[in-house]
């Protein structure tokens, strides 16, 4: 029989979407708008609000876990926030949404969502942050038409 104390929590779900809620009537999570990517301009640039959901089962006692947003090739952290988290039972399903706000980006590439336990990444998923010029605009078509011959 193995020990509680070092079982591993297990991630069933990481998700990074534009509106995660609970529908009141029937308990159950929506999530609109998974995506992992994100056109700007230019850089630096902010991310309004970035929604992340996670489901995690096997967790038989409290455990220590963070979210944690890293640069890719740099492995600058933008962002690590956490706590304890409980479950009644092994078996219960825990559904978390995480909504992050202000996200500064300083860098174009590949950044780590990343759901961490005791040190050790359960889970992760890639976000990438690129730069998109807008196209060019078309010769505008004349203001006035030209006059019409008789």
């Amino acid at each position: 029989m193995s020990d509680p104390a070092t079982e591993r929590p297990v991630p069933l779900s990481l998700l990074v979407a534009e509106r995660i809620y609970q529908d009141r009537e029937t308990g159950k999570w929506i999530v609109a708008g998974i995506f992992s990517n994100i056109n700007a301009p230019g850089l630096p640039v902010t991310q309004d609000t970035l929604e992340i959901f996670f489901q995690l089962t096997n967790v038989s006692q409290p455990v220590d876990l963070h979210l944690k947003v890293e640069h890719a090739d740099s492995g600058a952290v933008l962002l690590d926030v956490g706590g304890n988290v409980k479950a009644n039972s092994p078996l219960e399903v825990i559904h978390q949404r995480i909504v992050l706000r202000r996200v500064p980006f300083q860098h174009a590439g590949k950044y780590w969502i990343q759901l961490i336990s005791q040190d050790e990444i359960l889970m992760q998923v890639p976000l990438y942050i690129r730069v998109v010029t807008p196209p060019p605009q078309q010769n505008q078509p004349p203001q006035t038409p030209p006059p019409m011959a008789n």
